[in-house]
């Protein structure tokens, strides 16, 4: 909310939105741009977040979750970070496709200690 009042989101919706122009097949924009548009609907709502003010829509979180996993079929962290989304975005309704998400990245092989981080998250996300 802090970010929002200071005038930042439309500042991250414009540099997600360059990214992406510039590099679409970049998976990890697609992760942050799918976050952008589940938190600013969690935080301020569909309403308000939506065509109102900032753009965000539930569709093209989803969308953006779905790119990113389409992109890196490999990575927990798209998998937790579209957990994290449903859960924001439509809460109870869709938590066992959530805890799929992160029953999914909990089993996922890292390449590398990044992943590692993101592969214990999921695990820890599961035992909550």
């Amino acid at each position: 909310m802090k970010a929002l009042s200071q005038g930042l989101g439309g500042r991250v919706k414009a540099s997600l939105e360059q990214a992406l122009r510039l590099a679409p097949g970049h998976a990890d924009a697609h992760i942050a741009f799918g976050t952008y548009h589940a938190e600013i609907i969690d935080k301020v709502g569909a309403m308000v977040g939506g065509a109102l003010t900032y753009g965000a829509k539930k569709d093209a979180a989803l969308q953006h979750f779905q790119k990113a996993l389409k992109l890196n079929p490999d990575s927990a962290i798209a998998r937790i970070e579209y957990a994290n989304g449903l859960a924001m975005l439509f809460g109870e309704a869709r938590l066992a496709e959530a805890e799929k998400l992160y029953r999914d990245a909990a089993a996922c092989k890292p390449a590398d200690a990044m992943e590692r981080l993101d592969v214990e998250q999921a695990k820890e996300e599961l035992e909550d």
